[in-house]
């Protein structure tokens, strides 16, 4: 029997009070380690006033701790700010180690900016990274060169890389030379399942950040509009945690809002889920993609994804369980879409199964498992 690992979870990204949703594919990856594992997840947020404090919390099998500082203001604040940040990240160390000990195994998620902190207080410890970051590749999203030259050192300096896609693993094997394994987000199961009725409506749903230079939320909305010209049985709803301002007004341009396109606000993981159930297929136009967790979650409930074949998209969507369209064509989006409508159908039972093999708790606790075990033996 394979001996229990301590590890700590080192996340430069972690769901808080300020950001409910960051990175909460994070901590789903720390969910799966800790079915096996001793796992501690470590994050440092800023927030309005206070003081230093540590907060400690549990999910499950998994201990949270979260360190806040207060966030500066003033004509120096980026200096009191990367003091504070310094400050809060000893905290987090020494708090870990008051309660732990030394970990076994350090795994850090998203190397900058926690990563720039492994040599000081980890300089022994086996590093294993999980990348997320779509800043690594080139294109308008792209990292200043200063911060992939300090990003580098830690890339070379880990046992495993585990990106979430091939083609990020690719990415950071051009930069720091390191061979890397693919570990994908992980989804519940239970949580997301299939639906015990089907949805008489024919509702699409896009959920993401409406971050605009990735997501092409106006390219999509364009392709609803055209999509509405050709058939009104349908209603397209948008679900976010970013801010929808300029998504809204060119849907009421487009004579679209509240018409057949609705927006929703923040939803947690078990709203999603249920929304999901109702729907005919999960639509993405996304420019550039790493592997975003909305998709296995769609195929685990047995509903079909629209996206475009980028970035690490096309590594697990396929025909069997998606329909791929090229980024920006808005013809092949709208016909995509149109095709669902009007019956294209997919093996409901199928897309779960293929997720259950390759994006449950069971299977990414597994790979974490075998990855902790030979990085430390």
């Amino acid at each position: 029997m394979n001996a229990q690992k301590k590890v700590l979870f080192l996340a430069s990204w972690y769901p808080n009070p300020n950001n409910p949703t960051l990175g909460n594919f994070i901590q789903k990856h720390a969910e799966a380690a800790a079915m096996v594992h001793d796992v501690v997840s470590l994050s440092v947020h800023s927030r309005e006033g206070g003081e230093f404090v540590v907060e400690k919390s549990i999910r499950g099998k998994l201990t949270e701790l979260r360190v806040f500082y207060p966030k500066a203001t003033g004509l120096f604040k980026r200096i009191i700010q990367f003091a504070r940040f310094r400050k809060a990240v000893a905290l987090g160390v020494s708090t870990y180690r008051k309660l732990v000990g030394e970990p076994d195994v350090l795994h850090l998620n998203v190397v900058f900016p926690l990563g720039l902190w492994v040599k000081r207080y980890f300089s022994n410890t086996p590093l294993v990274i999980t990348e997320h970051a779509s800043g690594l590749h080139e294109g308008p999203n792209a990292y200043p060169k200063w911060m992939l030259n300090r990003m580098i050192p830690v890339y070379q300096r880990a046992t495993y890389i585990l990106p979430v896609s091939a083609n990020l693993g690719e990415r950071i094997k051009t930069l720091a030379g390191t061979s890397y394994h693919v570990l994908p987000n992980v989804v519940n199961e239970e949580l997301f399942a299939l639906p015990k009725e089907l949805s008489s409506k024919k509702l699409l749903v896009h959920i993401s950040t409406l971050y605009e230079a990735a997501k092409n939320v106006q390219g999509m909305l364009r392709a609803v509009q055209r999509l509405s010209e050709k058939t009104q049985d349908f209603e397209f709803h948008i679900i976010t945690d970013g801010d929808a301002t300029q998504a809204k007004a060119l849907a009421s341009e487009l004579g679209l809002l509240d018409r057949c396109v609705f927006f929703h606000g923040t939803m947690d993981t078990q709203e999603i889920a249920v929304f999901l159930n109702r729907c005919k297929a999960l639509v993405l136009f996304s420019n550039f993609e790493n592997f975003p967790c909305v998709i296995p979650e769609a195929w685990m409930s047995g509903v079909p994804v629209i996206a475009t074949a980028v970035n690490g998209i096309p590594e697990f969507a396929h025909a069997e369980n998606s329909i791929l369209v090229e980024p920006r064509n808005e013809d092949q989006l709208t016909q995509a879409m149109l095709d669902i409508l009007n019956g294209k159908q997919f093996d409901a039972q199928a897309l779960r199964a293929y997720a259950l093999e390759h994006f449950s708790y069971a299977a990414v606790s597994k790979q974490l498992d075998e990855v902790y075990q030979r990085g430390v033996n």
